[in-house]
């Protein structure tokens, strides 16, 4: 019986371990994705402003 609950506890870890790690790789994406869109944003942004000084004329 005490190998049992000894297997039951490390199973119980390591699905513990296994969930947290997704979850910080799925936390992970999204900051990526998050940095990713920021970059794009200050880009559209600098061309936008390039071409208002291009007209401003």
């Amino acid at each position: 019986m005490a190998s049992k609950e000894i297997f039951d506890q490390y199973f119980q870890d390591d699905t513990e371990y296994l969930e947290q790690k997704s979850m910080t790789k799925s936390k992970t994406r999204k900051r990526k994705w998050r940095e990713i869109e920021s970059i794009k944003e200050q880009r559209r942004l600098r061309r936008e402003l390039a071409q208002y000084d291009l007209y401003s004329y």
